[in-house]
């Protein structure tokens, strides 16, 4: 037929079956028609030579070969690695790029502070906060939890595999956030003041300053996000993974540039935009932001995503606008619980609000590098039993996700507890931030740290009804949440006569805060699901409390002897290093205790701490005695390793369980009247889902094809009228195909019909689904060939009879073991036509020869062909035919040459080019590598049958008891705090400042400011020093004596607030601050034991802003005085200066 050169078969290419030669009546013989139906052609066979005979052999082997699996389509160069290191791989890199970012997050908000202190860290962090909130308010909350699942779908069902889908989703994203970034940036004064009053101890003047230059971030968080699921769709995970560690690394080196420019930015002074350390941090941040959303275009461009833009919105997104209404509820109620905490906290400090992040973020450290690696397994488990129902496993999977959290956790809030101080004296006392905004963040640690144990079971009920497409349950918990934290937070002031203490309360209040949804969500679950498992997890909580006590009791013995052998004033380093041992030593005790325990969940504690490098040595795991938990797929665990902790907003994110419907079919289900029991789903298109099933008479594996003609159209359903005679119209359809009985097309297909839709039932052959065969990447292209030819050939053979196939989606086809791709869920919905049919066909044979491995080139060009839509290929053959009919006897051979290429782009054409590619009986058959094929489920092993989620709803009642329920547990962890913080109080009673904290009606409302100083002069020498109030660093004043300083004069008596001290060498020196009356102070005699004492304290940072006590008396000076001085007995000021309210 062919020769060595392939030439005769290029000519034959050009003569496909069912093209008749107007000079010829007859097909050449070597060119068979296609199989159009069984049975209904038989090809001519050439008779079998007759085979020599040879000798016996001796053994002869009778045992029948099982028959190979050809589904693969693999052939000799198929490659042996397996989708399980896949996982391990994709995993592992994104487990690294997170714990990096993690790592560099942790060291960028630690530059904050050292880098910036307190009052300009707060102004940068507000501003810095507001791009996220918006963001996530608009479009991240949406993305997340309600978009990216429609996405996913889309992907699956879509014969553009989601292309006009991402398409349309861009420009709308684009569009809104291009509009809400301008809007943004056009009210940040108001923005910013939302957060930090005008009025208030914050430099909102700064941050508004710089709130101009970061909104610009809004546009680019949002476009990171959706490029990030987009390329998630198509299991592209590791650039998504590594960004933000690229956006913590240009904005460590923005801070570290920071210290290199000259000068610094004023804590008290009014800076504009134009102020180069404005630009250079808003800029440079926004920048990093930048880099960080671009940096994923050559992935999209890569993988083949389409960014063109393109207007309309997909009906599946309008279909869920409920829920998305509930999550923005949900997002905009969280939101407004951190505004009113910022706020409160700016009136109280103006460190506060940096101190209040910071140790909100580092309780997500244990949580994110323990918590949430114990949870991934579990997480994604627990959606899926959730949203198909199963009532019993979703109360197993709380319960060990509640030992999970209680095991990890409880150790770790008892540490941070313990060791509040310590730990943020070593992680950020560094800088220009000094010892008391450390000791601040420490005790905010201490008493928030029990924040971690709710927060963790909140998320865990949230997976729950978020799973169940139950948006609203989670808004109403977060409301409660919310609530809670406001009334204490407003009440914290009135708690503590001492503003520095007011921030520690405000992270007690977010910790009752989520102590208050983690009873109402509990509530709600119990009344849902019945018993949850609580006794069962008492063990747990009370092993862990008693080891975590006993490990915190050994710290802190030696904690209290390295303090007694160990002078004081270390440096902070020296504090890392102690912080370090003593959590080594935690560990080891608390270790030794859980040992002893049988607790299974104890060695999935130590199996997830094998993990920190150097550990695996110490920590021996028995996992015989561990729970085994799944492997998830990288999908699934992809969300948790994305959370960035030190990016991310200070609010508890909603979450998607990855649907957005809810699966009335679900595994082990009886349908058709208990006819079948559902087994597992093999995806859905619109308006058709597709099950593989069992038949319980008689044990056979079917296929089930379930079609909804109401869902057809699900943002305007069809009457009951129309949807019957769309029901009526599939069933008749399907079964004229079914007639035909075509070799490519499931055998004994059955139609049961009802008013608004149809099953469709065949029989199930086994193999594998066309997208499983696609990812390989390892395809044989003859293998390929010989699978898609007879399906063309049956689509052409239907379209001839008049028919359809009916098919739309790839997940319709599956690969027999026989290497044959078939339409394994027949069914020939409404909408759907022979172009359509050659769209999905088409659609098949590009997925799988773009896998193909080598790709030839006449395989390309066939697929290339089939792409052309159907309309254009009649047109090319009647053009062809006519241009034949007219031709003249010169002419005409070239015009039947002509027909015949316009006749190869049909279904017909294509199909016998596919067989002439890759002839049935090769000379040398490629050999085909077995995949792992589908076990036939057991009977024993079927799901079990299950009526449903819950067996009770909620009255209007029960709504208005969880209402009160509420408000009486909101009164009373509002008393609880009062007395936890009168205890403090009474702690704090001898503290200067303790009767003054509201101040007095007759200090003026306006916010300080920078006052210009008239002279400075030492005490008690009485000599002339303005060099000190400058504003410069070059001529300092040093004293070698205890009970001198410096006095600061104004021009009029003031009140003031805060006086800035720039200190050299002088760490540890303690001074004294007295407000002074010109006219009855003598500077040769000082008599500081008869003026008013504003401040003392203890030098600790070079830079430092001392806080004066309100009053109501007013000053026009200011003496510094040095009381104590430092080991090295030298005292050395650089600069000073005064800020007031005039």
């Amino acid at each position: 037929m062919t020769d060595k050169t392939g030439r005769e078969a290029e000519h034959v290419e050009k003569s496909p079956a069912g093209v008749v030669d107007p000079k010829d009546a007859a097909v050449p013989a070597e060119h068979p028609a296609p199989a159009g139906a069984r049975g209904r052609i038989v090809q001519a066979s050439p008779p079998a030579p007759v085979p020599e005979k040879r000798p016996t052999p001796a053994v002869k082997d009778t045992t029948v070969p099982p028959e190979e699996d050809k589904s693969a389509l693999t052939g000799r160069n198929a490659d042996n690695e397996s989708s399980n290191q896949d996982v391990i791989r994709a995993t592992g890199t994104m487990a690294i790029a997170t714990l990096l970012s993690r790592i560099t997050g942790f060291l960028r908000q630690m530059l904050i502070g050292a880098t910036l202190g307190a009052t300009v860290g707060t102004a940068f962090s507000s501003a810095n906060q507001i791009p996220n909130l918006v963001t996530e308010i608009v479009l991240g909350a949406v993305l997340t939890s309600l978009v990216v699942p429609v996405l996913v779908r889309a992907e699956k069902e879509d014969t553009d595999r989601g292309e006009t889908f991402v398409r349309r989703l861009f420009t709308l994203a684009f569009s809104i956030l291009g509009i809400v970034t301008i809007a943004s940036v056009v009210l940040a004064p108001f923005l910013t003041r939302m957060m930090l009053p005008e009025d208030s101890k914050a430099n909102a003047v700064q941050a508004t300053s710089l709130a101009f230059l970061l909104l610009p971030q809004i546009l680019f968080y949002g476009l990171f996000a959706l490029f990030q699921a987009v390329l998630n769709t198509k299991n592209v995970f590791g650039p998504g993974a590594w960004a933000p560690v690229i956006n913590n690394f240009i904005s460590i080196s923005v801070l570290l540039a920071y210290r290199f420019l000259p000068g610094e930015l004023d804590p008290h002074e009014p800076t504009p935009v134009a102020d180069p350390h404005v630009m250079l941090l808003g800029l440079g941040t926004t920048t990093a932001v930048m880099v960080q959303c671009l940096i994923l275009l050559p992935y999209l461009k890569k993988a083949g995503i389409n960014l063109r833009p393109k207007w309309g919105l997909d009906a599946r997104i309008k279909q869920f606008g409920g829920m998305a209404l509930a999550i923005i509820t949900y997002v905009a109620i969280s939101q407004l619980g951190y505004v009113v905490t910022s706020r409160v906290a700016a009136y109280a400090d103006a460190g506060a609000p940096l101190v209040y992040q910071n140790a909100w973020l580092m309780l997500q450290v244990p949580y994110g590098v323990i918590g949430v690696t114990l949870l991934t397994a579990i997480m994604p488990r627990l959606s899926r039993n959730a949203a198909d129902g199963d009532v019993d496993a979703v109360v197993r999977d709380l319960t060990l996700g509640s030992k999970l959290t209680f095991i990890a956790l409880i150790p770790i809030v008892i540490f941070m507890t313990g060791f509040g101080v310590p730990i943020a004296r070593a992680l950020f006392q560094y800088g220009a931030y000094g010892a008391e905004s450390a000791e601040q963040l420490g005790l905010t640690i201490s008493f928030s740290a029990f924040t971690l144990i709710p927060y963790a079971l909140v998320l865990l009920h949230l997976r729950v009804f978020y799973a169940r497409e139950e948006a609203w349950t989670p808004t109403f918990i977060i409301a409660g949440i919310t609530l809670t934290k406001i009334v204490l937070t407003l009440l914290a002031p009135l708690m503590t006569s001492n503003p520095d203490r007011v921030v520690i309360l405000l992270g007690t209040a977010n910790g009752f805060g989520f102590v208050s949804g983690a009873v109402i969500g509990g509530f709600l679950l119990k009344r849902k699901l019945g018993s949850l498992g609580g006794k069962a997890v008492t063990q747990t909580v009370l092993w862990a409390s008693g080891a975590g006590l006993v490990g915190l009791v050994v710290s802190w013995v030696l904690y209290w002897g390295v303090n007694w052998l160990l002078p004081e004033n270390l440096p902070s380093i020296v504090s890392l290093i102690k912080v370090a041992v003593l959590g080594i030593i935690f560990l080891i005790a608390t270790g030794l205790v859980l040992s002893k325990s049988s607790l299974p969940e104890v060695q999935n504690l130590a199996r997830a701490l094998q993990r920190i490098p150097g550990m695996s040595r110490f920590i021996k795991v028995d996992s015989s005695k561990a729970i085994e938990l799944e492997e998830p797929d990288v999908p699934e665990i992809q969300p948790v390793f994305s959370q960035d902790a030190f990016n991310a907003t200070l609010v508890p994110p909603p979450m998607s369980a990855g649907i957005v419907r809810g699966p009335r079919l679900v595994p082990g289900a009886p349908v058709s009247d208990g006819r079948f029991r559902l087994l597992q789903d093999h995806g859905a298109v619109t308006g058709a889902q597709f099950w593989q099933a069992r038949e319980q008479s008689t044990g056979r594996l079917v296929a089930l094809t379930f079609v909804d003609t109401n869902s057809l159209a699900p943002i305007a359903p069809a009457t009951p009228g129309v949807a019957a005679r769309r029901s009526a119209e599939i069933s008749r359809n399907t079964r004229r195909l079914a007639e035909l009985e075509l070799d490519t097309v499931a055998d004994n297909i059955q139609v049961l019909s009802y008013r608004t839709g149809c099953l469709v039932v065949a029989d199930w052959f086994e193999g594998t689904s066309l997208k499983q065969v696609a990812e390989a990447d390892n395809l044989d292209p003859h293998s390929v060939a010989r699978a898609t030819a007879p399906l063309f050939a049956d689509a052409a053979a239907a379209h001839d009879a008049g028919l359809i196939l009916g098919v739309e989606h790839r997940d319709r086809f599956r690969v027999s073991t026989d290497g044959v791709v078939k339409v394994a869920f027949p069914a020939v919905l409404d909408g759907t036509s022979a172009a359509t049919d050659r769209e999905a066909l088409s659609s098949a044979l590009e997925l799988l020869v773009e896998s193909t491995e080598p790709s030839p080139k006449k395989l390309r060009d066939i697929s290339e062909d089939a792409n052309l839509p159907a309309d254009e290929a009649a047109q090319r053959v009647e053009d062809a035919h006519y241009a034949l009919d007219s031709a003249d006897e010169d002419s005409r051979e070239e015009k039947m040459e002509e027909l015949q290429e316009a006749q190869a782009l049909t279904l017909a054409g294509i199909a016998q080019r596919l067989r002439d590619f890759a002839p049935d009986e090769p000379e040398e058959a490629p050999e085909a590598l077995p995949v792992k094929a589908q076990v036939e489920p057991d009977q024993e092993d079927d799901p079990a049958q299950e009526p449903g989620f819950g067996g009770r709803g909620y009255s209007g009642s029960g709504v208005i008891i969880i209402g009160i329920f509420a408000t009486i547990f909101v009164v009373a962890m509002a008393a609880l705090t009062t007395w936890i913080m009168s205890l403090l109080s009474d702690v704090e009673a001898s503290n200067p400042v303790s009767e003054t904290i509201h101040g007095s009606t007759d200090i003026p409302d306006t916010p300080p400011v920078r006052l210009q100083p008239s002279s400075a002069v030492t005490v008690p020498d009485n000599k002339d020093y303005a060099a000190l109030i400058d504003g410069k660093t070059a001529t300092t004043w040093s004293t070698e004596e205890e009970d001198t300083g410096v006095l600061v004069t104004l021009d009029t008596p003031t009140h003031l607030a805060v006086l800035p001290v720039v200190q050299s060498n002088s760490t540890g020196a303690r001074y004294a601050v007295y407000g002074v009356n010109q006219d009855r102070f003598n500077p040769e005699n000082p008599q500081a034991g008869s003026l008013h004492q504003l401040a003392r304290g203890k030098f600790e940072g070079g830079k430092e802003d001392i806080e004066l006590e309100e009053t109501t008396e007013q000053f026009d000076g200011l003496l510094l005085m040095i009381t104590e001085l430092p080991k090295s007995d030298k005292a050395t000021i650089a600069d000073i200066g005064l800020v007031g309210q005039p």
